[in-house]
């Protein structure tokens, strides 16, 4: 068996104690870091939770406005003549709308009976094709 010495001893100690407090000053920068970080996140989760409830009392009172102004035009009849007026412009815009449509219908019944006609006169009268097309008529 080999003995140590006292100054191996003392050695052996102030080793230990040396490294542990290495590792020790190491995880205490490594979550000293970690804690300022997680912090820097929570303030900007404060913030962000703040302008959120400063842009929702905005949002409560743009609505609140808008209501008044929606319940004072119902009550000054705006709203009824509004709607009024949109109902007629539908009429008018359905009614040009079947308008356009039997323009279009007649035209096209024109067009078809003018290329029958056409079409009537330009086949010989026995049905055969002209196999000659170059020839002068």
């Amino acid at each position: 068996m080999s003995t140590l010495s006292l100054s191996s001893a003392l050695f052996v100690v102030a080793a230990t104690a040396g490294g542990g407090g290495v590792a020790w000053l190491a995880t205490s920068l490594h979550y000293r870091t970690k804690l300022a970080e997680l912090g820097a996140q929570f303030e900007q989760a404060e913030r962000a939770k703040q302008k959120a409830q400063e842009l929702a009392m905005q949002s409560r009172q743009q609505v609140e406005a808008l209501q008044q102004a929606l319940s004072e035009a119902k009550r000054d009849g705006v709203i009824q003549n509004a709607a009024a007026s949109a109902r007629a412009e539908a009429v008018a815009v359905q009614a040009a709308k079947a308008a356009r449509e039997k323009a279009r219908a007649s035209l096209i019944a024109e067009l078809d009976a003018a290329d029958a006609a056409e079409a009537a006169a330009e086949r010989p009268a026995h049905g055969f094709a002209d196999t000659q097309p170059l020839r002068q008529r």
